[in-house]
C-alpha cells in the first residue's frame, strides 16, 4: 500500500499537467529530496509501470498515458495558484464548512502557513466591496460573516469572472483538445452545414463544438459509444445526413472510424429539443412520473431557488440538458459510464462552475435515485458554464464596428472603445463595409461607424472617429442610455406588469379610512395565499409611523418588516378620494415583497419617480376606469 504523502505526489503531478522538480515536491511535502525519490520509486514499483516519469534537468510528470490504465481515483483538485487558493477558500467556506481549521488547510493544498496569511489577506482584499460579508479569524480557524443574499452576490460575481470569456470562446475552448485542432474541425463542419444550407445559432455553436470534439478525442481511442433511442425515421432527418457527411470527411483528414452511433449522436445534438420529441421520453420509462421537460425546469427552479440564478428563458441551456438527460438516463440504463478526460481540468479551473454542477447533480440522485458520476457532473458543467456566461453576455449591449480596418488607427480606436465602455457593451463583430444581411445575422444592438452610413434598419447608429474624442464618447454614452431606457421598458412589462394581477384589481372601491383600504386588501391577499395576518399587521404598523401617501392623490402602503409569501402589487381605485395623511388619496398600490424582489421594488420606485415627473401622464393614469385600460397606461 501506498501511504498518504505518495498519494499526494500522484495527486500533485497529475493536477499540475506538468515537470515539477523534487526540491519544489520536497518543500510542498516538507520532506528531503531523498525521501520524494524514494517515494517516487516506490509509487514506480508498486504499479509495476513506468506511471512517474523522471529527467535529470525538469524533474518529475505524470505519464497521462500510464495514468489512464491503472485503477486510481484522484479526486481532489489542488489549487496551483494563489487567486485559485482564495476562490478555493471561499467555496469551502459558502459549500462545505462553516469553518476551516487552518493547519488542515495547509495540509490539503500543500502551501506554507505565511502563504496561508497572505491568502487570507487577499480575500479580504476581495470582500471589501461587500459590507455585508466578513472573513473572520479566530486562532487557527476561519469563517465567513454575512447575510444569505449577500453570499448568494458574492457567488454570483466570482462566477462571472470565472466563466467570462471561456466557454462561449472557441479559441480557448479548442486549447482543451491536445490531439486535433478544434477550430479545423469546426471549419469542415461549417462547410457541410453550408452544403445543406443548415442554420445553427451563434450562441449554439461553442456548446455543439464541445460535443463534437469530445466524440471526435474519443474515437480517436476507440471509445465509442452506443445508442439504443428508438428513432427510426432520423435517417431521413437533414441532421443525419450532416452528421454522417461531417465524420465522412473528418475521418479523411483525422485517423476516426465513420460508425453510425456516433453519427446518430452528433445528428441528435444538431437537433437539439427536437430529438427528444421523436425519440422515446428515457426520462419517464426511469420514473413513470416524471417527463424531461418537467425535470429540465425543476434543475432549473432548484438553481434558482438555491443560487438566485435565473436560467429560465436560457432555451439553449434547456435544449441542451434535455438531451444530455436522455443520453443520462440511457447510460445508466446500460451501465456504461463515460469517460471525461478534462474532468480534472474543469474542476481546477473552473470550481466554481464545478460546484453549480455539483448542486444540480445533487438534486438529480435525489429526484432519480441514481448516483451520478463526476464524469456526469463535468458535462453537466460545460452546459451550466455556458450558460452563466450567455447570461451575463445577455446583460450586455452588442456592438459591430465598422471601420476601415487596414488604416492604422482601427485597432487603437476599438481597445479605446473597449476599455472605456465593456461594462455596458462588447464589440462582437468588425467589418470594414456594411452589408445588411450580414449585419442582421450578428443581430447588434448599436452599430458604430467611422464611414457615413445610411441604411434602413431599425438599429441606432453612431458615427465616430478613428481617434475617438470627447464627443464621440458623449454620442456613444447617450446611445446607451436611450437603449438602458428601451431594456427598462422591457424588463418593466415582463417583471413588474406581471405582479399586477386583475384578481388584486379594485375599481371604485368604497371605503373611508386607510386602515380600513389596508385592511380589506391585505385580507384579500391573504385569503388567496399571498401573505398572512402578520403582513397586514406590519403594513399597518408601518402606515402608523409615516403616511405611505404622495402629493398626487395616490399613497404606497408596505411591509415594515414581514415578508409576502408570493410577491405582488395589489391596485385599488377609490370611489371618492379620502384623507391619507396630509393628501387626498384617490389611486393605492399595495406592495407585497419580500428580500428576493429587491430588484423589483427599485424598478418599480423608478417607474413611479419617472411616471411623478410626467404630470400629464399621471393625471391620466388616475382616471383609469378598468384593469385593462390600467395597463395599458403604465406601460406607455
Amino acid at each position: 500500500m501506498l501511504n498518504k504523502r505518495q498519494e499526494k505526489i500522484i495527486l500533485l503531478l497529475d493536477d499540475s499537467k506538468s515537470w515539477i522538480t523534487g526540491k519544489e515536491i520536497s518543500r510542498l511535502m516538507n520532506v528531503s529530496d531523498r525521501t520524494i525519490r524514494s517515494d517516487i520509486d516506490t509509487i514506480n514499483r508498486y504499479y509495476d509501470k513506468p506511471l512517474i516519469e523522471s529527467n535529470l534537468r525538469s524533474g518529475y510528470r505524470i505519464n497521462q498515458e500510464v495514468l489512464v490504465t491503472l485503477p486510481i481515483e484522484l479526486n481532489t483538485v489542488i489549487p496551483q495558484t494563489p487567486e485559485e487558493r482564495c476562490i478555493y477558500i471561499i467555496q469551502e467556506l459558502m459549500f462545505e464548512k462553516s469553518e476551516i481549521n487552518l493547519l488542515d488547510l495547509q495540509d490539503q493544498v500543500f502551501i506554507s502557513g505565511y502563504s496561508i496569511d497572505n491568502d487570507i489577506k487577499r480575500i479580504k482584499k476581495m470582500l471589501e466591496p461587500y459590507d455585508d460579508i466578513k472573513l473572520v479569524r479566530s486562532r487557527n480557524y476561519i469563517h465567513l460573516e454575512g447575510s444569505e443574499q449577500s453570499k448568494r452576490q458574492l457567488y454570483k460575481e466570482l462566477l462571472s469572472q470565472e466563466t467570462q470569456g471561456n466557454f462561449l470562446n472557441l479559441n480557448r475552448l479548442s486549447s482543451m483538445f491536445q490531439d486535433f485542432d478544434l477550430l479545423k474541425v469546426k471549419k469542415e463542419l461549417e462547410d457541410v452545414l453550408d452544403h445543406y444550407n443548415y442554420h445553427v445559432r451563434e450562441m449554439s455553436m461553442p456548446m455543439l463544438m464541445i460535443h463534437v470534439g469530445i466524440a471526435v478525442e474519443r474515437m480517436l481511442r476507440y471509445n465509442y459509444i452506443e445508442t439504443s433511442r428508438s428513432i427510426p425515421e432520423l435517417e431521413e432527418h437533414k441532421e443525419y445526413l450532416i452528421a454522417k457527411e461531417f465524420f465522412k470527411r473528418l475521418s479523411k483528414r483525422i485517423r476516426i472510424e465513420v460508425v453510425d452511433d456516433e453519427v446518430k449522436l452528433l445528428a441528435m445534438q444538431l437537433m437539439g429539443k427536437k430529438s427528444v420529441t421523436l425519440s422515446n421520453d428515457l426520462v419517464n420509462s426511469y420514473k413513470k412520473d416524471l417527463n424531461v421537460d418537467t425535470l429540465v425546469d425543476e434543475i432549473i427552479e432548484n438553481i434558482h431557488n438555491n443560487f438566485d440564478i435565473d436560467f429560465s428563458k436560457d432555451t439553449d441551456l434547456k435544449n441542451g440538458l434535455a438531451v444530455h438527460l436522455q443520453g443520462l438516463i440511457e447510460r445508466r440504463n446500460k451501465n456504461i459510464n463515460i469517460s471525461n478526460i478534462y474532468l480534472q481540468e474543469l474542476k481546477r479551473k473552473y470550481p466554481l462552475v464545478f460546484e453549480l454542477a455539483i448542486r444540480v447533480g445533487e438534486f438529480l440522485e435525489q429526484v432519480l435515485k441514481t448516483d451520478i458520476s463526476e464524469n456526469e457532473l463535468g458535462f453537466l458543467a460545460l452546459h451550466l458554464g455556458a450558460a452563466y456566461e450567455r447570461y451575463n453576455t445577455n446583460s450586455k449591449y452588442r456592438a459591430v464596428m465598422i471601420y476601415p480596418i487596414d488604416q492604422a488607427l482601427s485597432d487603437f480606436c476599438v481597445k479605446k472603445i473597449e476599455n472605456l465602455f465593456s461594462e455596458r457593451m462588447d464589440i462582437v463583430a468588425c467589418v470594414s463595409f456594411f452589408e445588411e444581411k450580414s449585419i442582421q445575422s450578428i443581430k447588434p444592438d448599436i452599430i458604430l461607424t467611422t464611414l457615413q452610413l445610411k441604411h434602413n434598419l431599425e438599429i441606432p447608429t453612431i458615427q465616430i472617429s478613428l481617434f475617438l474624442n470627447n464627443e464621440d464618447e458623449s454620442k456613444i454614452f447617450q446611445a446607451l442610455n436611450i437603449l438602458d431606457k428601451k431594456r427598462f421598458r422591457k424588463e418593466f412589462e415582463e417583471s413588474l406588469v406581471k405582479l399586477i394581477e386583475k384578481k388584486n384589481f379594485y375599481y371604485d372601491l368604497d371605503l373611508q379610512t386607510p386602515q380600513e383600504v389596508i385592511t380589506y386588501m391585505c385580507d384579500r391577499l391573504e385569503e388567496a395565499g399571498y401573505c398572512n395576518e402578520d403582513f397586514k399587521n406590519s403594513v399597518l404598523q408601518r402606515e402608523k409611523m409615516a403616511a405611505t401617501s404622495f402629493v398626487y392623490s395616490f399613497a404606497v402602503p408596505h411591509s415594515l418588516n414581514v415578508a409576502s409569501i408570493r410577491p405582488s402589487i395589489s391596485v385599488a381605485f377609490l370611489k371618492k378620494p379620502i384623507q391619507w395623511g396630509d393628501f387626498e388619496v384617490k389611486m393605492v398600490m399595495l406592495l407585497a415583497t419580500n428580500e428576493e424582489q429587491s430588484n423589483i421594488l427599485k424598478m418599480f420606485f423608478s417607474w413611479l419617480s419617472n411616471m411623478i415627473n410626467d404630470a400629464n401622464h399621471f393625471a391620466a393614469l388616475l382616471e383609469t376606469k378598468s384593469y385593462e385600460e390600467f395597463i395599458a397606461k403604465i406601460i406607455e
